[in-house]
């Protein structure tokens, strides 16, 4: 015993240790392993030290990919701060230029997106802003906010308009001061997270949640849940995250965004068989009804992350067929990337071209160069060398100002001449 515990560590002991954590998905301690491995390494071996950097560096580009996807579903529950916060993130962690690229371009798209609701809320007098942010409030939210008059209606838009200090300064003492507050604390951890008070934001989050009533609460009550479980799980306290989660589902078992948001946690986890799992348990409980496609697009994204490219390929069709049967041919990128890679894997070329031209044509403006670059290969591998050019200098009219970028799309543009 005393032998382990006293066993001089070395390059390839620790280098194992992190394989393991690899393995399992603990990127974090994986990264800080492998850096130990690389400290122990001698002087002399440039090649070994070299690949332990490239193992830390995939460590580090896979902890930006959750906090990426963790954005990408804050944004979804219209927390834009809190999504940005995860992409500036990202931002830091990553290591390949080409991640960085990616993280940017999210950010400034966020950005755009931002700035245009919030352009078009400005030009809207206070009464229609409040109006427009209430409109997915429960009546008993509604009705403690009005009972606490004009300072607290000015200070919902104030942290609304991202002066999280400003409401804070008001909705603080209101929360405090009434026994019988409720939704106030929500709307206080809100104010406390955007102000950089994450423990007094958990602290708020939990009292609303004890306040409120069984089945009472609605969009409030599953942010609440779904906020508490990212906090928990960024302190690495995985079951407490996944039992916010499982609390969302019992308070709202009819309610299709409490699976949807369980399983996009598990899928960002590396448990895409629970994950699988628990939309299949949503779709149960829709009981017949219509699925929404976002329950369809994440089943199918599931799907593919264990493998099962059959089920994958379905479902995100299905995607697809939902929006096209619209008229919008605007895709979800999430969808439609990863279904032309599916069938670019089963060798289905031409319908992995239709995904990427559709998607050419879309409204990610950041990512459309990206898109132009993957038709403009499968075209050539179709043997189709005229549109493959066409579409490569496409590719570079609606390319960033990013000299690495150009260059590469220059690059084979030139060798199609």
């Amino acid at each position: 015993m005393l032998g382990k515990l006293f066993a001089k560590k070395t390059p390839e002991s620790e280098r194992a240790r992190a394989d393991e954590l690899f393995e399992r998905g603990e990127l974090g301690p994986a990264k800080l392993a492998y850096e130990r491995a690389q400290s122990l390494v001698p002087s002399t071996a440039d090649a070994l030290r070299a690949e332990l950097g490239t193992r830390v560096d995939a460590c580090r580009d896979g902890l930006a990919r959750r906090r990426i996807t963790e954005a990408e579903h804050l944004f979804t529950q219209d927390a834009h701060e809190l999504a940005l916060s995860e992409l500036e993130g990202a931002l830091e962690v990553a290591a390949s230029a080409e991640l960085k690229a990616e993280i940017e371009r999210r950010i400034e798209n966020s950005e755009r997106s931002e700035a245009r609701a919030q352009v078009e809320l400005a030009e809207q007098s206070d009464d229609e802003r409040f109006e427009t942010i209430a409109g997915s409030w429960e009546e008993e939210q509604l009705d403690e906010y009005d009972a606490h008059g004009e300072p607290l209606r000015a200070a919902l838009l104030a942290l609304h308009d991202g002066r999280a200090s400003d409401a804070r300064a008001v909705i603080e003492p209101l929360a405090s001061a009434d026994p019988d507050a409720c939704y106030l604390w929500f709307e206080l951890g809100r104010a406390r997270v955007l102000d950089g008070d994450l423990d007094g934001g958990r602290g708020a989050f939990e009292t609303f949640l004890a306040r409120l009533p069984e089945g009472a609460g609605g969009d409030a009550r599953l942010s609440a849940h779904v906020e508490l479980a990212a906090m928990l799980r960024e302190r690495g306290e995985l079951e407490a995250a996944i039992a916010q989660h499982q609390a969302a589902i019992e308070a709202l078992p009819d309610d299709p965004r409490a699976y949807l948001a369980m399983a996009a946690f598990f899928r960002r986890e590396g448990l895409a068989a629970e994950a699988i799992e628990v939309l299949e348990a949503g779709i149960d409980a829709l009981e017949g009804n219509q699925v929404p496609w976002r329950v369809t697009l994440e089943l199918g994204l599931a799907h593919a992350d264990v493998g099962a490219t059959g089920p994958a390929v379905e479902r995100l069709e299905d995607v697809v067929s939902y929006f096209v049967g619209r008229q919008q041919l605007d895709l979800p990128p999430e969808c439609a990337v990863r279904l032309a890679q599916l069938h670019e894997q089963v060798g289905n070329q031409s319908r992995a071209l239709d995904l990427y031209r559709l998607l050419a044509a879309g409204s990610d403006l950041p990512a459309l160069h990206l898109y132009h670059r993957e038709a403009a290969r499968l075209l050539l591998a179709l043997d189709l060398r005229v549109d493959a050019k066409r579409m490569l200098q496409r590719a570079l009219e609606v390319a960033p100002d990013d000299p690495a970028v150009r260059e590469d799309l220059a690059k084979r543009l030139a060798e199609l001449q």
